[in-house]
């Protein structure tokens, strides 16, 4: 039996400009989540950013201080980089 696995792109984070935290970082999902992305939600690996995202919407949540921010430096491109944690 063959194995499969899901390639992803590491990216770096940007630390927090509010409490300056990088290891609590994740990245803003928006659209519909598959199942995977709920649970990866829930492991605390991307946040969940809802269905249809501002112009302005903001890119980066950080899990200490629970705020939400932009880093255009650290944009993330690609076909796979919304299935990163």
């Amino acid at each position: 039996m063959a194995s499969t696995s899901v390639r992803r792109t590491r990216y770096q984070r940007p630390a927090c400009p509010f409490c300056g935290y990088d290891d609590q970082v994740v990245r803003i999902v928006y659209g519909q989540p598959s199942q995977e992305l709920i649970e990866q939600s829930q492991r605390g690996e991307v946040a969940l950013g809802g269905s249809c995202p501002a112009p302005d919407a903001h890119q980066w949540y950080c899990r200490g201080c629970l705020r939400s921010f932009s880093a255009p430096e650290f944009q993330a491109t690609g076909p796979d980089t919304q299935k990163l944690p």
